[in-house]
């Protein structure tokens, strides 16, 4: 229980310590980075179902289940990539003034069944 709370302690004082080291930016900071990264790590499985969907809905059932599911896939893997980095090394101002490396920057943000989510 001891190892436990200070192991918390630990994370906590070094997690404050990166957020006032960050330098300012004008785009985004640190704590956007961070809150964008767990997004993509909590709804990032999304993508598959809604990609699948937006494929069906312009192309077909046989697109969807074909093309939408490979596509699908690929951008769930690379949101959950993009995520665990920005989690990981949401400090680092990394790309240029910490810019979303992803578009759509959060995963249910231009959802609409008229037209694909990002290419």
């Amino acid at each position: 229980m001891k190892t436990r709370l200070s192991l918390l302690a630990v994370g906590l004082a070094t997690a404050l310590v990166c957020f006032s080291t960050a330098p300012t930016a004008s785009a985004d900071d640190a704590l956007r980075k961070f809150g964008r990264g767990v997004s993509n790590l909590m709804w990032g499985w999304t993508d598959f179902f809604l990609t699948v969907h937006q494929e069906d809905k312009l192309n077909g059932p046989f697109a969807a289940y074909s093309y939408g599911v490979v596509k699908g896939v690929y951008k769930t893997v690379s949101r959950g990539v993009v995520g665990a980095y920005e989690t990981g090394f949401f400090y680092l101002p990394y790309p240029d003034a910490y810019w979303p490396i992803i578009k759509p920057e959060f995963p249910l943000d231009s959802y609409n069944t008229n037209v694909l989510m990002y290419e």
